[in-house]
């Protein structure tokens, strides 16, 4: 079963993230809880910083995502993902998980739309399917969960992650 998130009303950031905060107290919860950090500073953007947190191997502390990722736009915090991925691990799985956490967000926050299905055409027999359901409460600020499923015809393989995003475009 899926862990709880820790976000509070109204959508607030999970992990005790607060919007419009600096990158500096997520690094020293990284440090403090030995995880990577990888930072991004895309050219074509220069206010926007990307600040990834996840430990070497596994799931961050206390909770079933490998990765956190946050986004600072002029050092201020506008949206946060959280990326679950179960290596080794069935499409149908990772699916189910994807069904649980659905459930609790709707619960936590009220029903979530249908806001994108797409399926690319097959290349090589390697097919990408990937569901997206949202939940916009107020202008600017929306909740996203992302569910990507690949699957390889020729090697018989298939695989699945999902994200949940906190936006907030107010920021």
């Amino acid at each position: 079963m899926v862990s709880r998130l820790w976000a509070t009303e109204p959508l607030q950031p999970p992990f005790g993230l607060s919007w419009g905060d600096s990158p500096t107290g997520l690094v020293e919860w990284a440090v403090r809880t030995s995880l990577d950090q990888t930072v991004k500073a895309p050219a074509a953007q220069p206010r926007l910083k990307i600040l990834i947190v996840a430990p070497a191997e596994g799931t961050l502390p206390g909770h079933e995502a490998t990765a956190l990722e946050a986004r600072f736009m002029e050092g201020k915090l506008f949206e946060v993902a959280l990326h679950y991925t179960y290596p080794g691990r069935e499409s149908s799985f990772v699916q189910g998980q994807f069904a649980e956490l659905k459930k609790i967000l709707t619960r936590r926050h009220g029903p979530l739309q249908i806001g994108a299905k797409t399926r690319e055409k097959p290349r090589e027999g390697v097919l990408t399917r990937s569901t997206a359901y949202q939940l916009e409460p107020a202008a600017g600020r929306s909740l996203m969960l992302v569910l990507t499923e690949v699957s390889d015809a020729k090697r018989g393989d298939s695989s699945a992650r999902f994200s949940v995003i906190y936006h907030n475009g107010e920021v």
